[in-house]
């Protein structure tokens, strides 16, 4: 095979530092020197060149420079609104060049938690009920006549990493919902989602390629030992911490499994993730799945469910890594 050249582009960490009186997880979705090392390794054994690029302004500066890639490998995850994962693959697409990973379009729709979930259920997949407030005013027009079932979650619209989501997160009645969309809207100045909370377990599960997509083991969330959560779940505190642990393949009865794949599929296809992403899942006491949110940009470090699932399919890290390259050099006929 002809070797290529890959760019690579991302957000790291180490290039953002935080002002005064700015809060402390607002770099939480970017990634450490460590993640970016072990993905820009798996992609050399490739064989192909590497190049790393940076984020979207280092990457506008080296096509001004007059350089090019024949694919770009996209993990970055821009930065200031609710289209900030959208920046790269915009840019990408205006100079013509090839990149991994979903389009500017999925990527906006992914991250707005709310029109995410209209898509998914335009699709015939269950998700939990749902309000989407902008601005408390729009929120008391509901106090007399609040339709959602107790208990609800109340997060951040347009954030990953769980960032807002508390112990405090999950209301019980409107004095409370009230007072965490309150803080929230003034936090991250974005709207609220309100929604029903599936008391039960939880799953996230990893889908790559394209033609067919590949649906891989899902992984179940344990708590602090347990996975039969009841009205627990993970907060933003838990992400690095040891309170979570990953189980794959998850310990449950093959009926729950298909459910789960095929939940993921449905949002996969429905939401128009291309190459790989991540769907998070919550499933009630009867065993019924609810779709919460798609990550069309989940962390492929090995902090993350990608090589446990590798594992679960009898590959190695390196490996799944590469399945996401070759399928989107094959979307972009350079294979």
């Amino acid at each position: 095979m002809k070797k290529l050249k890959i760019g690579f582009t991302y957000d790291a960490k180490a290039d953002y530092k935080l002002l005064p009186g700015e809060s402390p997880d607002k770099y939480a979705e970017f990634d450490s020197e460590e993640t970016l090392s072990q993905i820009e390794n798996a992609l050399k054994s490739s064989g192909h060149n590497v190049e790393r690029i940076g984020n979207a302004s280092a990457l506008l500066q080296k096509i001004a420079q007059g350089k090019r890639w024949d694919l770009v490998f996209n993990i970055a995850e821009g930065v200031k609104g609710r289209n900030r994962e959208s920046q790269v693959p915009t840019i990408l697409e205006l100079f013509r060049l090839a990149y991994s990973g979903s389009d500017a379009l999925t990527m906006g729709i992914t991250l707005d938690k709310a029109v995410a979930k209209i898509m998914v259920s335009h699709a015939g997949v269950l998700t939990p009920e749902f309000l989407e407030i902008e601005k408390l005013s729009q929120l008391e027009e509901f106090e007399k006549n609040f339709k959602l079932k107790y208990p609800v979650i109340v997060k951040p619209s347009e954030e990953g990493t769980s960032k807002g989501i508390s112990p405090e997160s999950v209301c019980r009645n409107f004095d409370e919902v009230k007072k965490i969309t309150e803080r929230l809207i003034y936090k991250y100045n974005q709207p609220a989602l309100i929604e029903e909370f599936i008391t039960g377990s939880e799953f996230t599960v990893a889908v790559i390629e394209n033609d067919p997509p590949f649906v891989l083991p899902p992984v179940q969330i344990a708590i602090k030992g347990n996975t039969d959560l009841g009205e627990d779940f993970y907060t933003h505190q838990r992400v690095e911490n040891d309170d979570i642990k990953y189980i794959c393949p998850a310990e449950i009865p093959h009926p729950l499994e298909e459910k789960l794949k095929n939940i993921s599929l449905s949002s996969y296809k429905a939401l128009g993730i291309k190459d790989f992403g991540r769907i998070d899942i919550r499933v009630d006491e009867k065993g019924t799945p609810y779709f919460l949110e798609c990550n069309p940009l989940p962390n492929l470090g090995l902090i993350d469910v990608f090589p446990l699932v590798a594992k679960a399919i009898g590959i190695t890290y390196d490996q799944i890594i590469l399945r996401i390259l070759q399928s989107a050099l094959k979307r972009n006929n350079l294979i």
